[in-house]
């Protein structure tokens, strides 16, 4: 079952009940009942058709050699990759995902171009090989059009670690060097049949040996070596780049699919890489947001919340010139030197200024409430006549960060997350990037002048 390199062609809870009053062996089996119990009784209902039961618990990631395991939701995931055919039911269903049709902010000029045309498979797309050359975007609109979603790389990774008996391989070593083996094979012409896929312990076909898929957080993956200087790469690129060095490069199978996705923007189509889809076990807004098609990043749907409390969409901040960053306020080290830079910015348009709105789009909803982000403005002395904070749910937050090529990623406690100042035109596409600290402001003042002298 041979798979394409990947980077050949890739271009520039159960919730811990209290129990408070119990302690020792007693409350611990009464625990372990009620999480076979929980799981027993989603797989006795059985999963939607198509779709496998994963139990979900706790795994090792690849990751943050101090960190502690990361939990793994029960969830719903299909068996097989989706195919060729079911993709061209989806594109017949929503012609604006037509190859001639769909925007390239959603999907590069790779997409689907191993298809004869809009809506016909040809001798290279074998009508049930896994579809490939679609991007994140693509892939995510498929999986909502059938009230489903991408699943999460925790959800993957750890149903990827089973193999045909065991839910969990991933330190079995000869299992590590088959994954090798099907990683580094030359791809043939055409891909296989999505039912040749090794079945594991699941009922998952494929997980290996296919193709690399996509996740719902893909862009949550970044790497950094331990060999690395303060001063590497990572480092500037990445606020708490230390907590991310690899767990168990030995390995190598699951650093592999790390650096790829690392690699990724939503709008590549690669021809290696496909995606399934998972459901949630219990109700979950993933499952049903819509994303929609966007030409820049203020079509995204979704509800943000101002310091003052006030509801805005991404719309209602057409018609200024902006400067734009994304981060958390409890940062300590990059973010508050990028509001120092942008406020830099903010003085050398001196009463230009006045016509530019500067705006922080938190990531971090769960603690940077209206309160916290007034008073990360009041700390940083920023004008509210300028300046505005924005906060929204996870979702939506997301769905901004791929449109942005914005990478983060919760550990510990704390976000890694990369380093941004964007200009903006009044419509909200972007003009201009600047993603290391402390970097010259010119070419961002510059930017905004220019957009300034136009109207």
């Amino acid at each position: 079952m041979p798979l394409v390199t990947p980077f050949a062609d890739l271009g520039p809870s159960v919730r811990l009940i209290g129990l408070k009053s119990m302690r020792g062996p007693g409350c611990l089996l009464l625990l372990v009942v009620l999480l076979l119990a929980g799981s027993a009784s989603a797989a006795s209902s059985g999963p939607p058709p198509g779709m496998a039961f994963i139990p979900g618990g706790s795994y090792k990631p690849l990751y943050a050699k101090e960190a502690t395991n990361r939990a793994a939701q029960p969830t719903f995931m299909d068996v097989m990759q989706v195919t060729n055919g079911e993709f061209l039911a989806f594109v017949r269903a929503h012609p604006e995902w037509q190859r001639s049709k769909v925007s390239r902010t959603q999907a590069d000029k790779n997409y689907l171009t191993h298809w004869l045309g809009d809506l016909e498979l040809g001798a290279k797309a074998p009508v049930n090989a896994p579809v490939t050359l679609v991007s994140w975007f693509a892939a995510q609109a498929y999986c909502e059009a059938h009230g489903k979603r991408l699943p999460t790389q925790d959800e993957w990774e750890f149903a990827a670690r089973a193999d045909t008996t065991r839910a969990d391989a991933s330190t079995d070593q000869a299992f590590l060097r088959l994954l090798l083996e099907w990683y580094t094979k030359p791809a043939t012409t055409a891909l296989e049949d999505v039912h040749s896929g090794m079945i594991n312990v699941h009922g998952l076909r494929g997980m290996h040996g296919l193709v690399w898929e996509w996740v719902h957080d893909f862009n949550s993956t970044m790497i950094a070596g331990d060999s690395r200087s303060d001063g590497s790469l990572e480092r500037q690129l990445f606020c708490g780049a230390g907590s991310l060095l690899a767990a168990d490069v030995s390995n190598y199978a699951a650093y592999m699919r790390f650096a790829f996705r690392s690699s990724l923007q939503g709008n590549y189509c690669v021809s290696s890489l496909g995606f399934r889809a998972a459901k949630s076990v219990t109700a979950n807004a993933k499952d049903t947001n819509r994303s929609g098609v966007f030409t820049t990043p203020y079509d995204l749907p979704g509800e943000w919340r101002t310091q003052d409390g006030k509801p805005v969409t991404l719309a209602g901040l057409r018609g200024k010139v902006r400067v734009v960053t994304m981060g958390f306020t409890r940062c300590k080290f990059a973010c508050p030197r990028i509001f120092s830079d942008m406020q830099r910015v903010e003085t050398a348009l001196g009463a230009d200024a006045d016509r530019v709105g500067f705006t922080f789009l938190s990531i971090d909803p769960q603690n940077d409430t209206p309160a916290r982000m007034t008073a990360k403005m009041a700390e940083m002395k920023m004008n509210p006549a300028r300046w505005t904070f924005l906060t929204a749910p996870d979702a939506t937050v997301q769905q901004l960060a791929v449109a942005m090529n914005f990478k983060f990623q919760l550990v510990e406690g704390f976000f890694a997350h990369s380093n941004l100042i964007a200009v903006l035109d009044e419509n909200g596409r972007v003009l201009h990037r600047e993603e290391s600290l402390g970097a010259d402001i010119e070419p961002t003042v510059r930017t905004v002048q220019q957009q300034l002298s136009k109207r």
